[in-house]
């Protein structure tokens, strides 16, 4: 990947001197957002206080646009129940944020906060279910931890206003868009479900390179772009990095005057694909071998939309189970069930029947009993009539065959559509 020299100015340099320059206020307020993931980036390393975050992958969740935000205190993180969920977060000033406790033993520890701010932290220890909550007025970053599980690594950050909000500095000369990715990553579009795409977009405004993983662990196997959602800003380039095998880039959308090719070829872990994206608007796209595991992907490129987040844009999470998938889910059950029961009926067709009161036999279903003389007793260690070896019956054999056929059948269906009944049967050769 070439990087632009120290001496040239970059698209991305170009935008943020213009809203530089529109007042003293504006570019204090626009370089807040920026500059507030450089400013707790060390405060999440092992180098910092206490031990390195592991629930924290270099993203500030974007919750700007809303009044209320929930923090869960004790997620499933750093070795255990031992991190702030999300670990960073972006808000707009005068917003509530809510930290609940979902399991046991934490507190919060203020690190540090901006100057006039007056947030105090909880330090008494509590349980699943606390809550405790403060309103953010001053701007800034605040960083904050868990002192019980400092060491594992439970700390956490909030960005107060900043460039993503809308709210200041090159808001009016950031294009904004809506993540609006209508039924893209849902089993009623093209391809199955994506199971990676929670309802949320990850926000990578603000920096001028993007690394999008090809082939991360999701939809079963190593079928996901990560993330599956991504919002960036015009001029960012993004890095398309092939970690397991056998995938390609399809682009399945985006907005006119793109030039997204995409890449079709077939590669392997180690590759990398890099475009840079100056046309504001959603792009999708997807893998083509794995389009039917929910193998897809989106790109946002410009701001949301004032009084919205990053996250959401139409479409359920991909862990719905469609109609169609439970269908297939019950006609292949039936069919097992159906090959249970084959045998149970060939029996109780074929079965001898009881005598009747006179002692004589009905041999025929349904038919009646007369003229059908009563079978004597065969000795006790001689039977009455002795098959040869090429006497069988033909009805019975013919059903054992078929019951085996389905045995086959069902064991090959299993094998080949058991990790795509959520997405519909499928072969794959």
């Amino acid at each position: 990947m070439t990087r632009l020299d120290d001496t040239a100015l970059s698209r991305r340099g170009v935008l943020r001197a213009a809203a530089g320059t529109a007042t003293a206020v504006a570019a204090g307020t626009a370089a807040t957002g920026a500059a507030a993931a450089q400013a707790y980036d060390g405060w999440f390393s092992g180098d910092a206080k206490g031990g390195a975050v592991g629930n924290y992958d270099g993203t500030t969740v974007d919750r700007t646009g809303t009044d209320e935000v929930t923090i869960d205190v004790g997620v499933d993180a750093n070795g255990g129940t031992y991190g702030f969920g999300p670990a960073a977060v972006r808000v707009d000033p005068g917003t509530t944020v809510s930290f609940e406790w979902v399991s046991n033993t934490h507190n919060i520890l203020i690190d540090a906060q901006p100057d006039g701010a007056d947030w105090g932290g909880h330090d008494p220890i509590e349980n699943t279910g606390f809550t405790h909550t403060h309103t953010f007025d001053t701007e800034g970053v605040y960083t904050y931890y868990c002192n019980p599980h400092l060491t594992m690594g439970m700390k956490g950050a909030i960005v107060v206003g900043g460039d993503s909000g809308g709210g200041g500095g090159g808001g009016s000369d950031q294009p904004t868009v809506a993540a609006d990715y209508g039924d893209w990553f849902t089993k009623s579009a093209d391809g199955g479900a994506t199971g990676n795409y929670t309802g949320d977009t990850t926000d990578k405004t603000g920096t001028d390179e993007v690394t999008v993983e090809v082939g991360a662990d999701a939809n079963g196997g190593t079928y996901g772009f990560g993330p599956a959602a991504v919002r960036v800003d015009p001029g960012t380039t993004v890095t398309f990095k092939w970690t397991s095998n056998t995938h390609n880039v399809l682009v399945q959308s985006q907005p006119d005057g793109a030039d997204w090719g995409g890449h079709e070829p077939i590669e392997n872990e180690g590759f990398t694909h890099t475009h840079t994206f100056e046309t504001a608007g959603v792009y999708t796209y997807y893998c083509n071998p794995h389009l039917t595991m929910g193998m897809k992907g989106a790109i946002v490129v410009g701001a949301p939309p004032s009084g919205t987040t990053s996250g959401g844009g139409g479409g359920a999470a991909g862990s719905s189970v469609s109609p169609a998938s439970t269908l297939w889910t019950a006609v292949f059950a039936g069919a097992v069930g159906v090959a249970m029961l084959v045998p149970v009926a060939v029996s109780y067709y074929r079965r001898t029947p009881a005598p009747d009161s006179s002692g004589a036999f009905d041999y025929e279903p349904g038919g009646d009993t007369d003229d059908q003389p009563a079978i004597p007793e065969a000795d006790a260690f001689e039977p009455d009539t002795e098959l040869g070896h090429d006497e069988y019956d033909p009805v019975g054999t013919l059903s054992i065959v078929a019951v085996y056929f389905l045995i086959l059948v069902g064991m090959w269906a299993f094998t080949y559509f058991i990790e795509f009944l959520g997405n519909g049967p499928t072969i794959m050769g």
